[in-house]
């Protein structure tokens, strides 16, 4: 005997533009038939040829959307929200997300994005942020299940907050003495001083836990496309590497490609970033038009400075093959400074005393994560190396 899975008939909407119509599965959160409605509005990187519409991409695209099965302590954020599983948590709200703004309607429901879009929307922050970060005994209240928050992929523990009308995501740390918080944060101020476009981040203590905190920079007219969305949009074969996101850029009108993918190789450079890889990189694209902005800042640079290396080892770590772009791993960090183009035109003498900069923002938090005067020291002398070694190879391009 057959047996059928109950579907139900949804629309894939990108704002109020319908994008394709098809019977949705939610026992595995894909359509299973499509017809494709405005291939301009499609999402980037889902491929299709005249009306057909490649159902692995797309259904792809739409499970990326969800909370990882690696994510940090899933199993206990899963008990808390009596949920099966954490994609079970896309059709709570319609797949909504504020990093983009695509989401599935039902066919026989007259939703409007104006109503239902988490930008402009209150919700339950401290139910779901409780739920993923508190270690004590939690019971949240059900509307901890309706937000923006189940969208919301990586490995780390995170939740959006609003502040005044404004979303700012909390990230909380995984290394010795959550030193990936105040990764994000020194990575920022560098790139500020630098004149790298970036994302600005903060820290703070949320459920006794160090956390940064950045602003979103999306909005209603902006979506964010991570690069290996960006790479798939040029054919089904192509394999993910710098030259590739650089033609595909520049296919799209976005001229600066290899500037903008300079500064974030030197950032990487500097804090010796582990996990470059190629969703911690996007681009920024017209949620109106979907057409092709400009790169994304800089985001997403925590795991770095050798946050998980023993402190003895700290004076080594450099010499280590833990570089990685895009699909490249294990390689030196001198490789990055060999792709960029023009080491000269950045200033490197702005981070003079960035070191103690450093070191005063580990020691405020020390009573929180343990860390040891030996660590920062360490920690302080190898971000200065990082500076000297871009200085030497500055005058090894003249």
């Amino acid at each position: 005997m057959k047996l059928f899975r109950r579907t139900t008939k949804k629309i894939l909407k990108h704002k109020d533009q319908n994008v394709l119509i098809g019977d949705y599965d939610p026992s595995v959160h894909s359509f299973r038939k499509v017809s494709l409605l405005n291939a301009a509005h499609l999402p980037i990187g889902v491929r299709f040829s005249g009306n057909n519409v490649d159902l692995e991409s797309l259904n792809s695209w739409l499970i990326a959307r969800g909370i990882p099965n690696y994510r940090v302590d899933l199993d206990r954020l899963i008990k808390r929200l009596e949920i099966e599983d954490e994609l079970e948590l896309l059709e709570e709200e319609n797949a909504l997300s504020v990093s983009d703004n695509y989401w599935l309607s039902d066919q026989d429901r007259n939703e409007t994005y104006e109503e239902t879009n988490f930008f402009a929307r209150s919700f339950d922050m401290n139910g779901f942020g409780a739920a993923m970060f508190r270690t004590n005994r939690f019971t949240p209240k059900e509307t901890a299940r309706h937000t923006p928050n189940n969208t919301l992929c990586g490995y780390h523990r995170k939740a959006w907050m609003k502040r005044e009308d404004q979303l700012y995501l909390y990230k909380g740390s995984t290394g010795f003495h959550q030193q990936e918080c105040i990764n994000e944060w020194i990575a920022s101020v560098i790139a500020e001083q630098l004149g790298l476009y970036v994302v600005p981040y903060e820290v703070t203590v949320y459920e006794n836990q160090l956390v940064s905190v950045c602003q979103n920079f999306l909005s209603p007219d902006l979506d964010l496309v991570c690069a290996r969305d960006a790479m798939r949009s040029a054919g089904k074969n192509q394999k993910e590497s710098y030259e590739l996101l650089v033609q595909v850029m520049k296919e799209h009108g976005i001229s600066d490609a290899e500037n903008s993918l300079d500064e974030l190789l030197l950032l990487d450079y500097l804090m010796m970033n582990t996990d470059r890889h190629s969703q911690n990189l996007g681009i920024l694209t017209d949620a109106n038009t979907n057409q092709w902005i400009a790169m994304a800042p800089i985001f997403d640079t925590g795991t770095a400075l050798g946050c998980f290396v023993k402190t003895s080892n700290l004076e080594q770590c450099e010499d280590k093959k833990k570089a990685r772009f895009l699909k490249q791993r294990h390689f030196v960090f001198e490789e990055l400074l060999e792709i960029i183009g023009d080491l000269s035109r950045f200033d490197l003498s702005v981070l003079d005393g960035i070191e103690q900069t450093l070191a005063d923002k580990l020691f405020l938090y020390r009573a929180l994560t343990g860390i040891s005067n030996e660590r920062i020291e360490a920690l302080c002398r190898l971000l200065r190396r990082r500076i000297d070694r871009v200085k030497y190879f500055q005058t090894k391009q003249k």
